[in-house]
């Protein structure tokens, strides 16, 4: 069951219907787990039943969320000459003194462009693939996602999710 729930002055609020078709018929302790743009809640004490099938609710919901990704962004259609986004791409580093010269933060990312006979740093923007974990980019190579689009998605910020 999937319903829209509005983040309210109180807070949120589980509908009794949401409850009742997860299996939390009884009142019982919640375990809640605040996640990077997720909310998971769960039964706090589960059987092995309930933890087995927890975890399948949770993959089969993982592998929706990368089935619309894989169709928003399309197929890898392995570049003629080669994919540009094959390897990770090193970070620029540069000592803090001279970030903090340019008056940029410690951790600042930095895009690199060149100019005539220059090359210039500046800070990046925008979220590109530099903001997405190794093990996330391995996992969307896996699965034939093209990452070039993906690296356009994430520049644009544009929403590409609705629920």
């Amino acid at each position: 069951m999937k319903l829209t729930l509005e983040i309210t002055k109180k807070g949120l609020r589980i509908r009794k219907e949401i409850l009742n078709a997860s299996g939390f018929h009884r009142e019982a302790a919640l375990d809640v787990r605040g996640m990077e743009q997720a909310i998971v809640v769960m039964k706090k004490e589960m059987t092995a039943m309930e933890l087995v099938n927890a975890i399948h609710s949770l993959k089969d919901l993982a592998s929706n969320l990368l089935v619309h990704l894989a169709k928003v962004c399309g197929p890898c259609e392995h570049c003629k000459d080669g994919c540009p986004y094959e390897d990770d791409e090193t970070r620029i580093h540069l000592p803090d003194d001279v970030l903090e010269q340019a008056g940029l933060p410690r951790k600042a990312r930095l895009d690199m462009r060149i100019g005539d006979r220059k090359v210039i740093l500046s800070e990046a923007e925008s979220f590109d693939l530099r903001d997405v974990s190794p093990e996330m980019k391995e996992l969307f190579r896996q699965t034939n996602i093209c990452l070039g689009e993906l690296d356009g998605l994430l520049a644009g910020g544009s929403v590409i999710y609705g629920g």
